[in-house]
């Protein structure tokens, strides 16, 4: 009988031990305690990155990097503002040639004085602007022009138009700079650089302006265009 006694005893305690296996599994210590030993090793590494980034800065300062870096950006921050200032004001003026010098009166025809000062204004961008590109302006003053002359232009807008376009024209075809590089545009009164009440102030506001943009940049994000 006593074998029996232990046997039924061993089938008794079974039960208790396949439940100790089953709760050991379920909630192992072991891997909670891996994963939050993994989780403090990922906050370890970033707080060395910060201290690392920290300590680069220090060293830059101390051996004068930091400043000389600082000294390249501001000088790009810097050009990129001119850039941006020069555009907005149609570009760096090379020429500002008076009408009169240029044209008859009323007309949009160089007269040979006028192609002798555009051969000035051609060898300069030759020699300095050569890969720019050419922005003429034709200005002209308020005076109305006669019924004569309004059989060709309409108003002093087609009029300072017709200049600048005869103007590009001119240095398109008498330098080596391509056609693609020039564009004329026409403001007619609405820039006058001086009174339109007085002689001398007409005379300065009928002029054409030669002026140059600067050089294209590879702009990757629209803030950098957007004004």
């Amino acid at each position: 009988m006593r074998p029996l006694l232990l046997f039924a005893g061993l089938v008794v305690a079974l039960p208790g031990l396949v439940g100790c296996a089953t709760t050991q599994l379920v909630g192992d210590p072991a891997a909670s305690r891996l994963d939050s030993l993994r989780a403090e090793n990922a906050a370890l590494r970033s707080r060395l990155r910060r201290a690392e980034d920290s300590l680069r800065v220090r060293d830059d300062v101390a051996t004068g990097q930091y400043y000389r870096d600082l000294r390249v950006l501001e000088d790009r921050l810097n050009r990129r503002t001119y850039e941006v200032q020069m555009l907005r004001q149609g570009g760096r003026t090379v020429r500002v040639l008076p009408a009169d010098s240029l044209f008859e009166s009323g007309t949009a025809t160089l007269t040979a004085a006028g192609e002798g000062r555009l051969q000035a204004a051609i060898g300069h961008l030759e020699r300095a602007y050569s890969a720019r590109s050419v922005r003429v302006e034709g200005h002209a003053d308020d005076t109305p022009l006669s019924e004569s002359l309004q059989e060709r232009f309409t108003s002093n807008w087609e009029l300072s138009a017709a200049r600048a376009t005869a103007v590009a024209r001119y240095l398109i075809a008498h330098s080596t700079l391509a056609p693609s590089q020039f564009a004329a545009l026409a403001y007619g009164t609405t820039a006058p650089v001086a009174s339109n009440a007085t002689a001398p102030g007409r005379h300065r506001n009928r002029r054409v302006r030669i002026a140059v943009l600067p050089p294209l940049q590879d702009y990757s994000r629209p803030v950098d265009t957007s004004w």
